[in-house]
């Protein structure tokens, strides 16, 4: 590797440098020393050529200027890191389910692998993927001699961070990526301050598909956005994590008296004939629907879902206030 063997030289030039401090007579020995820490500075402060991505694939570190996003995290990220004719193609679940959709104007959407050929026609010198990229589909963009990088999980917070990080070194555009993770940090951070832990009701995160109980707790970002929301996850202190799978019994157990849903789920659940006897769906209880357009967005859109998930479960809460500006002093 490129990179490895510059930083390796300069360490033989460090460690050669100790040596010879040390074996040398010098006028001071604070020179000698002074030398081994510029040395050592060098080292450290080499600038990057290259860029591991999350499965170990090398990527040089380049003006990249026909990007395609199969990333909804970096869909949106990239709006803030690059100039906009840059971006070539999004994912089409951005363009066809996310709200703010608008944002990327006509450009062309691919949903899935198999569309190779729509993806070749844009002529791109990097494809951003997912830990969901498929190995062999991948390969085959690599044989059209296009660059591939895996920004691997989208988690919510953490990742969405590491992935502002990772994409501002990759595109050389790190001073862009510290300015997002900075406001990024000062909205949720301006969530997190308006309930108090000891006024956070708990409940969890629950949805129905074709029968199926699932759960979004710590891990997901469905974790973070109840977090952020002002909401205290009792999934969290049954030991759960991620996105469980729940049975009836499970859910009886934990008996959550708020469970926070999509809309239009609330009937679904406590129409169920197990899950009807959940504190919830008592008097009492409280099933909160919360609009789905933010909600899936594991990315920067979760500060909108928490916003939601917090105005929902403390209605005392003004909207307008829930999100700091985005042109606040960074």
């Amino acid at each position: 590797m490129k990179t490895d063997l510059i930083n390796a030289a300069l360490l033989l030039t460090t460690l050669g440098l100790a040596s010879w401090g040390a074996l040398v007579p010098t006028a001071s020995h604070h020179d000698a020393a002074a030398q081994v820490q510029t040395a050592a500075r060098a080292v450290a402060t080499a600038p990057l050529t290259e860029l591991s991505d999350a499965r170990g694939q090398i990527a040089p570190i380049l003006d990249y200027t026909r990007i395609v996003s199969l990333n909804t995290v970096s869909d949106h990220v990239l709006l803030e890191l690059v100039e906009p004719e840059r971006l070539v193609g999004v994912t089409e679940l951005t363009l066809s389910s996310h709200p703010d959709a608008w944002r990327f104007g006509n450009r062309v959407g691919v949903g899935r692998s198999d569309q190779l050929e729509t993806i070749l026609s844009l002529d791109p010198d990097l494809v951003l993927v997912s830990a969901y990229a498929d190995e062999a589909f991948m390969a085959r963009l690599r044989e059209a001699h296009i660059q591939v990088f895996d920004l691997g999980q989208m988690r919510g917070v953490s990742t969405t961070l590491h992935s502002i990080e990772v994409l501002g070194t990759l595109l050389g555009t790190s001073g862009r990526a510290d300015r997002v993770a900075r406001r990024y940090r000062r909205q949720l951070a301006g969530l997190e301050a308006k309930v108090p832990t000891e006024q956070r009701p708990a409940g969890l995160y629950l949805t129905v598909y074709s029968d199926v109980l699932y759960g979004g707790t710590q891990g997901s970002s469905y974790g973070d956005m109840l977090h952020y929301g002002g909401v205290h996850d009792i999934a969290v202190d049954h030991g759960y994590k991620d996105w469980p799978q729940f049975t009836p019994e499970q859910l009886l157990t934990m008996d959550p008296s708020l469970i926070i849903t999509q809309s239009g789920m609330g009937p679904v659940i406590c129409g169920h004939s197990l899950l009807r006897e959940v504190a919830a769906c008592q008097k009492g209880g409280r099933v909160v629907e919360v609009a789905s357009e933010y909600s899936s967005d594991p990315g920067l859109g979760l500060v909108e879902a928490a916003a939601n998930v917090m105005q929902a479960v403390h209605p005392g809460q003004r909207a307008a206030d829930l999100v700091p500006s985005a042109s606040a002093p960074h």
